[in-house]
């Protein structure tokens, strides 16, 4: 009977692989698959390792229905052990995908929408750092231009440093 528990986790990881196949689908039909993956790389590595703790509990079910043994088994994976290592991968696959609640939705518009939110949020994100940057270099400039000519190091000046 505990075998029937893997269609239930299946099922479950079979729901975060179509949310995330769906969000990258959306991204590359919008053409800002490369600027997203370059922009925040950080996204595309948790997701992709979500999607591979989510084939995971296939393997599993796999190993377990059909009694075939892991590498370094001497024979067929136990039924619990199996059952137990596919919760664990979607729990490691939830736990890889716990900030983007908002980004997987569950239809194609929501999708679409979490996918231009997304491009929209990560250029939002560079506008600032570059303003950030131009106020810094504008101060810095005014900073020379009325203030010091740069650092000068004197030259009776010692450095002590341990």
């Amino acid at each position: 009977m505990i075998t029937y528990v893997h269609l239930w986790l299946m099922a479950a990881s079979a729901f975060v692989l179509l949310f995330l196949w769906r969000f990258w689908v959306c991204i590359d039909r919008l053409g800002y698959a490369q600027e997203v993956a370059r922009r925040a790389p950080s996204l595309r590595q948790s997701d992709h390792v979500a999607a591979i703790m989510c084939v995971m509990p296939f393997v599993m079910a796999a190993a377990d229905w059909l009694g075939f043994s892991l590498p370094h088994q001497a024979g067929p994976i136990n039924s619990y052990v199996a059952v137990l290592c596919s919760a664990a991968c979607i729990g490691i696959a939830l736990f890889a995908l716990r900030n983007s609640g908002e980004r997987l939705a569950g239809s194609w518009a929501g999708t679409r929408e979490s996918a231009l939110r997304t491009v929209a949020a990560l250029r939002i994100i560079d506008a600032a750092e570059l303003a950030h940057a131009l106020d810094y270099l504008r101060a810095h400039e005014a900073e020379r231009r009325h203030g010091e000519a740069g650092r000068i190091i004197e030259a009776e000046a010692r450095e002590v440093r341990k």
